[in-house]
Formats: structure tokens, C-alpha cells, sequence
């Protein structure tokens, strides 16, 4: 039943992954912090500080530089295993508050004494049975730093996660006007040799505030900044893969400030890189390269950035254990090892296994590796995008310049499993360009919004009852009219929020329908959502007659996989399970059907033989696992002013366009910087520009129909793990909202023309 919800904000502390968060047992009070964390938090969160008492941000904040430095190296190295997805305010209130991580949680206790330190430290450098050894990934004061950190952390489960889950009405953090704007932030960059460098990533933060704003060097060398808010000091930095960063502090003033940077070349750069860069380092000279290559491929990069996976070296012994380990985890359910005993293995990496390790062992091995890295900036138009970056953790969670991957790419990418921060699902903007962000994983919001300009947050609660289970929400998308519509999937219902005037309202299928996590818009009014877990239809909802129509999935047993409607009014979905396709409801007929996709543009079926294909098609889903030949579109994006449905191939190395009227169907092969960056999403302009996210490759791509010309933009941080953008008008200009899912930020991206530039240029001219 539609009704009006009252819009509540709320806060929520999840606990983050066993050892993580170090509190004081018995602390009523929390410490002071520094004024402008304390700004960031009430910025960042949209609540007081105060309700929540203790927080991780408190604990950060008291680290010094080189437990923090552990406690990067923790989250980056130590997650995976040493995790709880219990540990959390959703599991506390469920009951559910053990920590059931793979490996021991850990804390002061594992490393009180010098015997228990001494143990550890060999334990992590010389590994064990289960565990690899590290002394070829982390350098002993690496470990040092590790270990300083474990020191720090008191207790795995701090009281304030049980306050939290009692917790029914925090009090609302007021907003921090934006000020007045300041004149032109600009400079140029050169190298030591005097090269002025193009492509070079600036950004600026201002303490206190939850916002990066980064631009690009252009051809001369030059950056120029949007307007800025004057009145507050500034951080600005300068990156390049190949470069050590370049930083510095700005005041700016109403006169503006001119900053110039001098990089120096660095030739240990690999860390810098995206996933999509360190899979094409990867060697594929020989046939046995080529073949471990696509294994890899298929077994891990669904779940994992490369640059995450082969950040640290293991001899084969280790690259084994982390195999074993892996072929029984479940993506977001990593359990104990008795747990994941029980669970049927990955037959990829069951069959693969010591084929798989060898090779692992001899490119990310203790000896030398034949991986060739090859730094890259952006170029040409490449160059005239905006990128504004809000921090998006879990309120009580985070701390500005720690964990996000953009201070220093030098760090390689973060720990996307870190669920403090696992948030920024999807995204989409507002009439007035202001952000409005899907949070999947927090059961006491439904949709954040946050202000373009100051990076304030404003927690959007819906629910039916005040008793009843608050939604929480998946996709996101802005419609012709202005209104958000997202998926309310626990509930199994479609929630909607006009910005204009903040009216909200439940909107549930007719009985023994529920809505699941997908969603998408058409050209004739039709909001389509995919029907939940077991519910095989489709489903569309008319929001100027406010009635449902349902479509039965022509596949029976067939998953469902993102969600889209065309011009036409005509809905589209994904599939991987039992076929890899799509399935199409035709509005006017109201019947459903499949369509076959055409093949992959990079299918390698040819390295495997016929009992090795059947491996790969044994686990065929979108996690983790996938098959030489697969196209596998996961959110397909037609056009919603025309016939024409777009959809990029998570694996088969291209973008699919089929026309809805006539089946005309073509395969355009992304470029080469993208041939294996997992595209996710696709969403179309007002222009019918196409608009395609990189989960890997920290990258979006943007696609002209006409002239079959790509455009490739890179986000100025590493290890997003985006999984999808909306591409939407404001101010009659095309902008896109996306979420950082592994950094936990949201975006929004504004695209310059060059005129815009040159004028911008001329009036920093003496």
C-alpha cells in the first residue's frame, strides 16, 4: 500500500570486520578530536557525533602515523580472512553477535608479551598449514606498523554497537552553509626535467568538509578548478601513475591562488595501478599464460580488482592455501572454516588448482616476474572532466584521508570488504546536481542524499510502521519528472522521494509480487523492477495510472539481473543462470521472452578442452566465477527515448546494441584500455550518448552512437569497485552520479567544454 512516510534521520555504527575498531570497554564519554574532524563527522554522517559516544573515528584519530599505517596494511592485507560480516549493528540485531571470521579475530590479546609478538610476527611472515607466509609481501616494518596497530585494539565488539541497535531517534546534525566563492585555484605541472605533463589527476579538499573535488592537466600542463568556497585552507595534491605525489597547502581568497607542482619519476609504480592495468600486465606470451590467465580471469575477478589480488607476492605454497581458502568462500558470507567445509567448492578452482598456483607463483612470486606495468594518463578530452568525491562510510565510521585510496595512490587500493564503508551501491543526482546515494547494507536508512556543494549528508528513512523493518535500497535512478525511485528489496516493495518537496512514499506490488534489488525507468511513464530471490517476473508500474502489470520469466528457474525499460515502454532483464541472455516484455503483447546474446569478443574457449569447459559452465553465475565465452551482461541501460537497448558484457569484452523492433543486433569491442576492466552498468544520455562504468579499471567510458567513438575519463581514486552510474540532465548539461562500492564514496562527475577551459584559462592571464 502507497502511503506517505515521514523522512527520519537516523545513524547507524557497523561494526566493522573483526580487530578493526579498538574502543575503550567502560568509556561513557568519547575524547575530543580535532575541530574539523569533528565538522566532517556531523558532514559526513548528516547526525551529532555525540549520540553515538565512542566511534572508530575517535579511534583513528588517536593513532599515530604508523598504527595507522598498520592499520591500512590490515584492512588491505589481513581482511579477508581475519573478518566477521556478524560483527555488525544488522547481525547484533538479529542476534547474531559472534565473530565467525575465517581466520582468529585478532586484538591486543594475540600480541600481549614478547612471546606471543614474537610468535605472531613469525606466523605472519612465515605463514602456516592455511596461511601464506608474507615475508615476500610485507617488509618488516611493515609488519612493525601491523603489529603496533593489533596493540591498539582493546576489544572486538565495542558496547556502543549494542546502543546502536537500541538506538531510535539521534539528533539531526545542522548544515554547514557554503560560503563565499573564493577566485580561481590553478597552476601548472611539470616534471624535473621540465616536461609539462598532461593528464596529471589535482584535488583539493577543505578540512571539514565531505568533498574532494579533483581535476585534469590539460595539454599545456594546466589545471583550473571549478569555484571553490574561500575562507578555508586547502589540501591539494597532484598525482600520475609513474610520479611520486606532489602536496601542498593553499589558503585561498576571494583573489584566488596559483600553485604549481614539480613530480619526480618513481619506478616503483605498480601499486598505483588500476585492476583492469594489473591484469593486462599479466603475461600472455605462451599458451600455458594464456590459459592461467582466463582461469584467473574467470575465478576471481568477479568478485576481486586485480590490483586487490596480486598486490602482495606468495611462493606456490601460499598461493595453494589462499586458493583452498577462497573456493569455499561465499562473496559476502566468509563464515568459519568448519562453515565453509560444508560448502560446495568452486569447481574452477578445485580442477585449476595447483596449475593455477604454480603460475601464480611464477608472476606473483618471491623471484623475478615477467609482469610488465605500464603507467598511463588521460589525454585530449579525457582531461575536461570534473570528479567530486563524497566520503559515504557508515555514520560512527571512517576518518577523512584514511582508507579511500585517493590521499596517496602509492598505497595501492583499499580493503573493498571493509563493510564500514561498503555502502555507495549505486547513485544518481537531483535537479539541483545534489547526490542521492542507494545504501544496500544499513538497516536504519534508506537513501542518503548529499549536498553537491558541501558534502553533507541527509539520512532518508522509509518504513510503513514505525515498528516495521526499515528498507533499505540497491538501485537508484532520477525519472523525467525529477522524482527518485529506488528498490526497497527487503521490503520487497518500490519506494519513490520527490527533492522538491520531500514527499515519500511505499509503493508495493499486487500480492505474491515483491520487488527485488533492480530497477529502471522507460520512456512512457514505466518504472521496471525485477522480481526478489525465487520470484520469476518482471514487473512495471505506471506512474501516471499508478497500476502494475506483470511479466512471468519465459526461462523457467532463470536468475534475474538488472532491470531497464526502452522508448518503446518495453522492459529488459539479465540472466545467467540457466543460459547466458536476456529477457525481454514486450508492453503491448505483455509476454515475455528470451533472447540469445551474440558471441563474446574475447571468447578464448579455444585454450580448453571439452571436459575443461564443462568445469567453467559448472558454477556459471555473477559473483566469482565465470567461462570462456560468456558475454554476461549484468545492468543492461536502454535508450528511453528510442527502440534501442545498450548492455556491456561483464566478461566478453564488448558492447551489445539491439534494436527492440527489428533484432538487429551488434557487438562494439570495448577499447583497449578497457578490454578487461568488468563493465557493469550501462545508462544513456538525453543525447544518446552511452555511459559505461569499469569496476576494475577505475574508469568510465563513454560511447557515441554515431560516430562509434569512445571517450575513455579515469577517476581519481583506485580500487572503486563501481558497480553502476546514472547519467542525467542538470542544468541542461549531462552529468553522472555513480557509487564507489569498494571506497566507499559517491560521485559526481561534470564534463567541461573546451571553450569553458580556454575562458577559464584567459582570466588567469596577467
Amino acid at each position: 500500500m502507497a502511503m506517505k512516510s515521514v523522512l527520519v534521520v537516523l545513524g547507524v555504527l557497523l561494526c566493522p570486520p573483526s580487530g578493526v575498531l579498538a574502543q575503550p570497554a567502560t568509556s561513557a564519554e568519547p575524547p575530543d578530536v580535532p575541530a574539523d574532524i569533528e565538522e566532517w563527522m556531523r558532514t559526513a554522517w548528516g547526525m551529532e557525533p555525540q549520540v553515538l559516544g565512542v566511534t572508530d573515528t575517535h579511534f583513528l584519530a588517536s593513532l599515530s602515523a604508523s598504527e595507522r599505517q598498520g592499520a591500512f596494511l590490515f584492512k588491505q592485507r589481513c581482511n579477508t580472512c581475519h573478518y566477521s560480516t556478524m560483527s555488525t549493528t544488522r547481525g547484533a540485531g538479529a542476534g547474531l553477535v559472534d565473530a565467525t571470521s575465517y581466520g582468529p579475530p585478532l586484538s591486543r590479546t594475540n600480541v600481549e608479551g614478547e612471546d606471543r609478538e614474537r610468535a605472531v610476527r613469525r606466523l605472519i611472515s612465515e605463514g602456516s598449514a592455511t596461511m601464506p607466509a608474507f615475508r615476500y609481501a610485507l617488509r618488516p616494518g611493515q609488519i612493525d606498523s601491523i603489529i603496533g596497530y593489533l596493540k591498539r585494539v582493546d576489544t572486538l565488539r565495542p558496547p556502543v554497537v549494542d546502543r546502536l541497535v537500541e538506538l531510535s531517534s539521534p539528533s539531526v546534525a545542522d548544515p554547514v552553509p557554503f560560503g563565499e566563492t573564493a577566485g580561481p585555484l590553478w597552476g601548472t605541472v611539470t616534471s624535473t626535467s621540465g616536461e609539462r605533463l598532461e593528464g596529471v589527476t589535482v584535488s583539493a579538499r577543505a578540512p571539514g568538509r565531505n568533498v574532494t573535488t579533483s581535476v585534469f592537466t590539460d595539454s599545456d600542463g594546466e589545471y583550473h578548478f571549478p569555484p571553490l568556497e574561500t575562507g578555508r585552507p586547502y589540501k591539494v595534491w597532484a598525482q600520475a601513475q609513474a610520479f611520486e605525489a606532489g602536496r601542498a597547502d593553499v589558503a585561498l581568497s576571494e583573489a584566488g591562488a596559483r600553485r604549481n607542482f614539480t613530480l619526480t619519476r618513481t619506478a616503483d609504480f605498480h601499486n598505483q595501478l588500476t585492476g583492469s592495468q594489473w591484469y593486462a600486465a599479466l603475461p600472455d606470451g605462451t599458451r600455458e599464460d594464456l590459459r592461467m590467465k582466463e582461469v584467473f580471469r574467470a575465478a576471481c575477478m568477479g568478485c576481486h580488482p586485480q590490483n586487490f589480488t596480486l598486490i602482495s607476492r606468495f611462493d606456490e605454497a601460499g598461493w595453494r592455501n589462499i586458493i583452498d581458502v577462497m573456493s569455499r568462500m561465499h562473496p559476502y558470507r566468509y563464515g568459519t572454516p568448519a562453515a565453509a567445509a560444508r560448502r560446495r567448492p568452486n569447481a574452477i578452482m578445485v580442477h585449476f588448482r595447483d596449475e593455477l598456483a604454480a603460475w601464480l607463483a611464477k608472476v606473483r612470486g618471491p623471484g623475478p616476474s615477467p609482469m610488465t606495468f605500464t603507467p598511463r594518463r588521460p589525454t585530449g578530452d579525457s582531461t575536461l572532466m570534473i570528479a567530486r568525491e563524497y566520503d559515504a562510510p557508515e555514520p560512527g565510521f571512517g576518518l577523512p584521508f584514511f582508507n579511500d585510496g585517493s590521499t596517496d595512490w602509492a598505497l595501492g587500493p583499499v580493503d573493498f570488504m571493509d563493510e564500514s564503508k561498503h555502502h555507495a551501491m549505486n547513485a544518481t543526482l537531483d535537479d539541483d546536481g545534489n547526490v542521492w546515494m542507494a545504501d544496500m547494507f544499513n538497516i536504519t536508512r534508506t537513501v542518503v542524499r548529499y549536498d553537491w556543494r558541501t558534502g553533507h549528508a541527509t539520512n532518508f528513512v522509509l518504513s510503513e510502521t514505525p515498528d516495521a523493518p526499515r528498507a533499505n535500497s540497491h538501485d537508484i535512478i532520477r525519472d523525467d519528472a525529477g522524482v527518485v525511485w529506488f528498490d526497497m528489496s527487503n521490503i520487497g516493495a518500490l519506494g519513490r522521494i520527490d527533492p522538491r518537496t520531500g514527499e515519500s512514499a511505499i509503493i508495493r506490488p499486487p500480492e505474491g509480487a515483491r520487488v527485488g534489488p533492480w530497477i529502471g525507468g522507460d520512456g512512457r511513464g514505466g518504472i521496471w523492477a525485477a522480481g526478489a530471490t525465487n520470484d520469476a517476473k518482471a514487473m512495471r508500474y505506471d506512474t501516471r495510472t499508478r497500476d502494475w502489470t506483470l511479466f512471468e520469466n519465459p526461462v523457467p528457474n532463470a536468475s534475474n539481473y538488472g532491470m531497464t525499460g526502452d522508448g518503446a515502454g518495453n522492459g529488459w532483464w539479465s540472466t545467467a543462470i540457466p543460459r547466458d541472455g536476456l529477457m525481454k516484455a514486450d508492453l503491448e503483447t505483455g509476454q515475455a521472452t528470451f533472447v540469445p546474446l551474440p558471441e563474446a569478443v574475447n571468447d578464448r574457449s579455444d585454450l580448453f578442452t571439452a571436459e575443461e569447459l564443462a568445469v567453467f559452465a559448472d558454477r556459471l553465475t555473477f559473483y566469482g566465477y565465470g567461462r570462456p565465452g560468456a558475454v554476461a551482461i549484468r545492468k543492461p541501460g536502454a535508450d528511453p527515448r528510442s527502440t534501442t537497448f545498450w548492455g556491456c558484457s561483464w566478461y566478453g569484452g564488448g558492447l551489445l546494441k539491439l534494436d527492440s523492433r527489428s533484432d538487429l543486433e551488434e557487438m562494439y569491442p570495448f577499447p583497449p584500455e578497457h578490454e578487461d576492466g568488468n563493465c557493469y552498468e550501462t545508462s544513456v544520455d538525453e543525447d544518446g550518448m552511452v555511459w559505461l562504468p569499469f569496476t576494475h579499471g577505475d574508469s568510465i567510458a563513454k560511447f557515441d552512437p554515431g560516430t562509434e567513438e569512445w571517450t575513455s575519463y579515469y577517476l581519481p581514486t583506485i580500487g572503486t569497485k563501481t558497480h553502476g552510474l546514472q547519467a542525467v540532465t542538470v542544468n541542461g548539461r549531462t552529468q553522472i552520479g555513480m557509487g564507489y562500492l569498494g571506497a566507499g564514496k559517491v560521485a559526481k562527475l561534470e564534463f567541461r567544454t573546451r571553450e569553458e577551459l580556454q575562458r577559464l584559462k584567459a582570466e588567469t592571464r596577467p
